[in-house]
């Protein structure tokens, strides 16, 4: 019974840990602007920046809550800040706004 219990509790730990971290792969789509573009983060660490006449294609990295995207053709990665607020993502741009996401 002792071990049984130690096992739930591992599980539990383990489950707390790990389930309850936010993941920032998936389709995002930007709120409260006049645009609409979408930032989509896949599993491979490849992602995309999509506008309604164009799209980016790029790759990522995150690193705490730092998150470096380097856009195919260019040379000079970006590093952003982000964070969670409930579902939705923001990312810090390069003139300290607060570009907000949903997941779509």
């Amino acid at each position: 019974m002792k071990k049984y219990l130690i096992g739930i509790v591992l599980f539990l730990l383990l489950f707390i840990t790990t389930g309850c971290k936010k993941s920032i792969i998936g389709k995002w789509k930007a709120i409260e602007t006049n645009s609409e573009y979408y930032y989509i983060f896949n599993d491979d660490k490849t992602c995309s920046y999509e506008m309604t006449v164009a799209r980016l294609d790029c790759t990522y990295e995150v690193d705490d809550e730092k998150i470096t995207i380097l856009y195919k053709g260019n040379d000079n990665p970006k590093t952003f800040k982000y964070h969670f607020d409930g579902n939705t993502l923001i990312i810090k741009d390069d003139t300290g706004k607060d570009n907000k996401f949903t997941k779509n």
